[in-house]
């Protein structure tokens, strides 16, 4: 949510003002607020057609700068075909753009960001140059329901590791990805509806499942979603299914 802050200034005249003005003004917020979070993701994908299953681990690091900027680091680490290593670092940030509420959509806003993906690793799972990509975020309250939707580039300059596919592309892709979901005491349970289409091979996948949120504490929230294809049209063998859990923790 986007927060607004007020600083207050005023000049002083005589004394008594001076005072009085100092007593009235709210304290003014700080242009750094560091807040830290931690994520660790498992996830498994399985495919087709005698395709390699693939396992990865993702070490994510991610800071709020103040109430509008972040910044994530991603370091994931995946195992196929015999073949275990450091994959290629994500470094990206969000800026929360713009926000309010009013009576139809509730509760709104958008953030706008980018980054690059770093190659580091082995050459099974390395890019071979740095990949750039935007992106941008939509969030706003549908009745008792969540809704968000994401949409993102990434301009893939050789060929690039993609996880959905188990394989390489040197394609650029348009991802977009929708959530829906309702809030239960510390539950959230959801269904995301995930989108890949391959700009130059004219490749696509579609991916539909349920996603489910516990927060444990105000510190620790576990997280679980499973993907299934409802549509692919790849020339590599077709992913099967995805899951994912993991383990959240703010700082």
């Amino acid at each position: 949510m986007v927060r607004n802050t007020f600083i207050a200034t005023c000049a002083a005249g005589a004394f008594s003002a001076a005072a009085f003005a100092q007593d009235a003004a709210p304290a003014a917020a700080p242009a750094w607020d560091l807040k830290w979070s931690f994520n660790e993701t498992a996830e498994i994908h399985t495919f087709k057609s005698g395709g390699s299953t693939l396992v990865g681990l993702n070490q994510n690091l991610s800071v709020d700068i103040n109430n509008k900027f972040h910044i994530d680091l991603n370091v994931p680490v995946y195992t196929q075909d015999n073949n275990t290593t450091v994959s290629n670092i994500n470094l990206g940030g969000m800026w929360d753009a713009i926000g309010g509420k009013n009576d139809t959509i509730g509760t709104w806003g958008l953030a706008v960001g980018g980054g690059i993906f770093i190659p580091v690793g082995s050459e099974y799972f390395r890019n071979a140059t740095v990949d750039p990509y935007v992106n941008a975020v939509f969030n706003c309250d549908l009745w008792v329901l969540d809704f968000s939707q994401s949409a993102g580039f990434r301009f893939n300059g050789g060929e690039s590791y993609i996880t959905w596919l188990g394989a390489k592309t040197d394609s650029d892709i348009l991802s977009f990805e929708t959530d829906l979901s309702y809030a239960w005491n510390a539950f959230n349970f959801g269904l995301a509806f995930d989108q890949f289409y391959y700009v130059q091979s004219g490749e696509k996948q579609l991916f539909l499942g349920p996603v489910v949120n516990w927060n444990v504490s105000s510190d620790v929230d576990l997280n679980l979603g499973v993907a299934i294809p409802v549509y692919q049209d790849v020339v590599t063998p077709e992913a099967n299914a995805v899951v994912t859990a993991g383990v959240g923790i703010k700082f």
